[in-house]
């Protein structure tokens, strides 16, 4: 896409630097949509892996009580 971006800015009659800077600046612009478009996903993402650890330290427990009780109990 960069050097598509590019060819079509020379074809206007750019000057290779300001068509570099256009096409700096426009990936750029996609860069910070897309990060704002997954943001929303990044939060789920977290919650689910924070659920996940939760009920992993859960299982942990659960599985010990036995060998708890057994020495304890």
């Amino acid at each position: 896409m960069q050097l598509t971006l590019f060819k079509a800015f020379q074809s206007l009659k750019l000057d290779d630097d300001t068509a570099t800077k256009v096409v700096e600046a426009l990936e750029e612009h996609i860069a910070v949509k897309i990060k704002e478009a997954n943001a929303g996903l990044e939060a789920k993402l977290n919650a689910v892996l924070w659920l996940l650890g939760t009920m992993t330290l859960m299982l942990a427990i659960i599985g010990t009580t036995p060998v708890y009780l057994k020495l304890f109990g």
